[in-house]
């Protein structure tokens, strides 16, 4: 169920793709939850990552379909 709910979200998304903390509180679940389910997308080729690096801080990971 929550796989479904991700996938919808990151398909509905911008071309600039999603952050698991954006999915995460769109679907209600935590960001690591979100994360976890993001990243076995990935691995299944199902999604896409991209490292985003903005001028202070961490990268960002934007997820695409």
């Amino acid at each position: 169920i929550t796989l479904r709910k991700i996938v919808k979200v990151l398909e509905e998304g911008s071309e600039e793709g999603a952050t698991a903390i954006f999915i995460g509180e769109q679907i209600g679940v935590s960001r690591s939850t979100a994360r976890r389910y993001l990243e076995y997308l990935v691995s299944i080729k199902e999604a896409k990552a991209q490292l985003k690096y903005g001028e202070i801080g961490r990268p960002e990971r934007r997820y695409t379909p």
